[in-house]
């Protein structure tokens, strides 16, 4: 019998620096999920942050998916993101 995915509200972030990993780690780690916000870092930086989200989504077998231009939603494994908070995430055009 599977499990119940729990029902988490996201934690929104937008890094200005690479250290700003560890936030995103910290949260997704104790099953938050966290949507990233790179529209407005720098296309090298933006690369990195991508590269460690998906690394960390893929060591903790958690997904991420592309909710709008540079806007990702990180989920741990076993974690939804509630149909509410994604109507909440398309209203701000965090979704779409």
């Amino acid at each position: 019998m599977r499990a119940v995915p729990a029902a988490a509200k996201p934690f929104a972030v937008t890094p200005t620096l690479f250290n700003d990993v560890q936030e995103i780690a910290d949260k997704f780690k104790i099953s938050q999920p966290v949507i990233v916000n790179l529209q407005h870092v720098e296309k090298p930086l933006a690369r990195r942050l991508l590269d460690f989200s998906s690394g960390i989504c893929y060591a903790l077998g958690g997904h991420m998916e592309k909710v709008a231009s540079q806007v990702y939603l990180l989920t741990p494994a076993d974690v939804e993101v509630s149909d509410e908070d994604k109507r909440r995430m398309q209203e701000r055009g965090l979704f779409g």
